[in-house]
């Protein structure tokens, strides 16, 4: 009966130790999708979804994601999240952001990609990640390229 009893312990402690492997980063896939949800002269909002894949095993929550958004390397807007996002072992998940633009910082780079056909877009920040109660901060950082097509 102890070696059974022995036995038990040894797996429950492997399981909590294996479980307790460092967190692997989150990757960034792709900009999902980009709304205009209020345009304006001076300042824009606008909304987009951002595909993360999770390749952990095991799922997290996000939350307090704040964030800078740059266009070839100017800022151009900012962003406050202050939602809670599931986010699911080993499968892609979608964060939605709402985002202010300074249109000013925009119109200076539209030469840029008029000519380029092409702006690197940027998202630099932090937020938090965890579970069962526990969040610790994490890095935002992600990098695209994408193409302008005016015509």
């Amino acid at each position: 009966m102890k070696r059974f009893q022995w036995g038990i312990l040894v797996l429950l402690l492997w399981g909590s130790i294996s479980s307790c492997g460092k967190m692997k980063d989150l990757e960034f896939l792709r900009v999902a999708s980009f709304n205009f949800d209020n345009l304006g002269f001076s300042k824009s909002t606008v909304k987009m979804e951002l595909a993360y894949y999770n390749p952990n095993n095991f799922s997290l929550r996000l939350k307090d994601a704040e964030f800078d958004i740059f266009l070839d390397d100017t800022k151009v807007g900012h962003s406050l999240q202050d939602t809670l996002i599931e986010i699911p072992a080993r499968d892609t998940f979608y964060f939605p952001v709402k985002l202010e633009v300074d249109m000013g910082h925009v119109f200076q780079n539209l030469l840029g990609a008029l000519t380029n056909k092409e702006v690197t877009i940027k998202a630099a920040g932090n937020c938090k990640v965890g579970k069962k109660g526990i969040f610790l901060p994490f890095p935002i950082k992600c990098e695209t390229k994408q193409k302008i097509d005016f015509f």
